[in-house]
């Protein structure tokens, strides 16, 4: 059985810029993705978002099969700190894709011990490439 895979900020861009064919997606809901930034050049399709926030499995890799990736395709997951990354992920494997992986930290990281992000680790924190539309 294959297994998620757990990679830093900096070993997963390290993973999308030796392979031009892994694929970066974001699974935050659209509202993190507007108002708090993104990765540079992934893709986003959302885990959970509104109107409901519950996740739609058969949705989820519908919209990753619709953007190309195929069962061997190298999927990389990123969301805010890591959690939803690692539920979508999970829900890859168990559909077959064999080549998942997700940011441990996510985009904005770990609690402070101000209960603030962005301040220990995360995609934005280690000065990976990100945007804001």
């Amino acid at each position: 059985m294959n297994t998620l895979l757990h990679y830093s900020p900096k070993q997963a861009l390290e993973c999308l810029r030796k392979n031009p064919s892994a694929i970066l997606i974001d699974v935050r809901s659209e509202a993190e993705n507007k108002f708090v930034g993104r990765p540079l050049n992934c893709i986003f399709i959302p885990w959970v978002d509104e109107p409901n926030w519950e996740p739609n499995p058969k949705k989820f890799v519908t919209a990753i099969k619709r953007f190309g990736c195929k069962l061997d395709t190298e999927i990389i997951l990123i969301c805010r700190s890591g959690y939803r990354s690692t539920d979508a992920g999970l829900c890859l494997i168990n559909q077959g894709f064999g080549n998942v992986a997700h940011v441990v930290s996510g985009f904005e990281g770990d609690l402070d011990e101000h209960n603030q992000r962005g301040n220990v680790n995360g995609w934005r924190h280690d000065g990976m490439p990100w945007e804001q539309c």
